[in-house]
């Protein structure tokens, strides 16, 4: 009974809270309840625009890039490759789940189905056809297009779509996949009016310039946006590439790939290429192909059908403050640092040695290991150039002939070499005893034995003395060296470089070093010989 009471006196509050709501809304409607104003007395905006005294320069702001728009669009295309892979059909529907002999039998061998039931069929072959979508620029009247390599890679079919949705079939002319670079033409007759980029010098480029790229991201087509460029000369990733990217932050994503930069001329500086991204899309970093680069590489491809590339046989490595006060060179010195030669090749030839710094070719500064070699790969085989390098603080010009880059490189010879004849001991003799671990450079050293060099496969011919392991206490270079590694050389700052070819030797040489010394030592580690530089804290 009492729950019965509880109940309806629930449903009688319920009502009055109801009534009560009611009653509220439309007294509220009441009172808010106002005559309308008739359309058109009541004025918007403000009865002045701003800007009014530079209006005349903001329109010709605004026109500049809806008239690069106009411009570059029409010679921007879809690339469009087809993969066509090969695929087994199979026609009985029980295939996939009992795939493979006695998969569809019984314990007892009996089969699960009749294969005169289901049909016993063998597998068709059929076509599976995949399309992608890139971009390309126009290049030439006679209808060559360029594109990257990644675009088009492992297509067997490539079609191309323009602006106005005219279509062509093309042909692939050539690739270059060390830098990423493709060259299309069209097939069967050229349409007189293809539209035609004009090809700019991208040497003339600076950071803060505005830029324009145009392409097809997210097969959103004829897609343009505008930004500055953000940085020269970049490399990312792979060191055996041949890159020097134009970083810019206009929005370059997936499907702009093989697209236009353009200066604010709308004349072309660079082919889109990558974004850095850890998301797969934009967050203002991409990177484009100078053309004037891309212009060599499309016009070997379309003259010779490959790529030559200008070679002297050297390895490299940047320059730092270290390895720079090492060596005796000021601050301000940018160059590169030899590392190795190529036995026979042009540079050995000419007489040029390990730990001689590059400075300049042909009277034109060097930067970086990436510029020397951007540089050296654009010289045409047989060119001769002269190379300005600092050698014991001194400066020195050589002379030489470039060679042709080889398709395949020829291994560095891991013997010394022949320019770097022991020397009588630089560093004063030590008295004391002959310890493993060296305090002073940190290092755990051996003498080479016959037993090691199988052991880390050293070859017999290769002197100095093996890392057995670099004290924990290493936060620097030293951190790198490996078990098995051979230090070759030793250089310090007020000390002549000097080949280390025992355990003594280099107790001595460590035995002189002071906190704060600049070392570099030369190690060999298989057939690859690099300097690893450091400073004594």
């Amino acid at each position: 009974m009492e729950k019965t009471n509880s109940t309806r006196f629930t449903k009688v509050c319920s009502v009055v809270v109801i009534s009560l709501v009611f009653f509220v809304n439309c007294s509220f409607a009441e009172q808010n309840e106002q005559p309308r104003p008739q359309r058109g007395s009541v004025e918007f905006g403000a009865n002045t625009p701003p800007a009014q005294e530079n209006r005349d320069q903001i329109e010709r702001f605004r026109n500049v890039f809806v008239n690069i728009a106009r411009e570059v669009v029409p010679y921007v295309v879809s690339v469009i490759p087809t993969k066509i892979d090969t695929v087994l059909f199979h026609q009985n529907p029980f295939y996939r789940q009992f795939n493979g002999e006695g998969q569809n039998q019984s314990d007892d061998g009996e089969l699960f189905f009749d294969s005169e039931e289901y049909g016993n069929v063998a597998p068709e072959s059929r076509e599976r056809r995949q399309e992608g979508l890139g971009s390309g620029v126009i290049v030439s009247k006679e209808g060559y297009i360029i594109t990257n390599y990644h675009v088009i890679a492992g297509a067997a079919e490539i079609e191309i779509r323009m602006s106005n949705d005219r279509t062509f079939s093309t042909e692939l002319v050539g690739i270059d996949s060390l830098s990423d670079l493709a060259v299309l033409k069209i097939t069967g007759n050229v349409p007189e009016d293809l539209p035609v980029a004009y090809l700019a010098d991208s040497d003339s480029v600076e950071p803060g310039d505005w830029v324009v790229a145009v392409g097809n991201p997210f097969s959103l087509t004829s897609s343009v946006t505008a930004g500055i460029v953000s940085a020269l000369g970049r490399q990312v990733g792979d060191a055996s590439q041949y890159q020097d990217f134009i970083q810019t932050d206009a929005a370059i994503n997936p499907g702009n790939s093989g697209g236009a930069l353009v200066n604010i001329y709308g004349e072309l500086v660079g082919i889109n290429t990558l974004i850095y991204s850890k998301t797969g899309g934009f967050i203002g970093i991409g990177f484009a192909i100078p053309i004037n680069m891309a212009k060599k590489i499309m016009m070997d491809l379309i003259y010779e059908g490959k790529v030559s590339r200008g070679w002297i046989g050297i390895s490299i490595q940047d320059l730092n403050n270290v390895s720079r006060e090492a060596l005796g060179l000021n601050y301000n010195y940018t160059g590169v640092l030899i590392s190795d030669l190529f036995r026979g090749e042009p540079a050995q030839r000419a007489g040029l040695k390990r730990g001689d710094v590059i400075v300049s070719i042909d009277g034109k500064q060097i930067n970086n290991s990436n510029h020397l070699r951007n540089t050296i790969a654009s010289f045409d085989p047989g060119k001769i150039i002269t190379i300005t390098i600092i050698r014991n603080g001194k400066e020195k010009q050589v002379t030489m002939t470039v060679s042709q880059r080889p398709e395949q490189l020829p291994s560095l010879p891991p013997s010394h070499h022949p320019e770097n004849e022991r020397t009588p001991p630089a560093f004063p003799q030590s008295q004391n005893a002959d310890p493993q671990v060296q305090k002073g450079a940190g290092i755990t050293v051996c003498n080479i034995t016959n037993e090691l060099r199988s052991k880390f496969n050293i070859l017999y011919n290769v002197e100095g003395v093996m890392v057995l392991d670099v004290c924990e206490n290493v936060r620097d270079n030293r951190s790198t060296l490996l078990t098995g590694d051979v230090i070759k050389e030793v250089r310090v700052r007020g000390y002549s470089p000097h080949l280390i070819s025992s355990k003594r030797e280099f107790k001595n040489f460590s035995q002189t070093l002071k906190p704060g010394d600049p070392v570099m030592i030369m190690v060999q580690r298989e057939q690859n010989a690099f300097f690893v530089e450091f400073r004594l804290e």
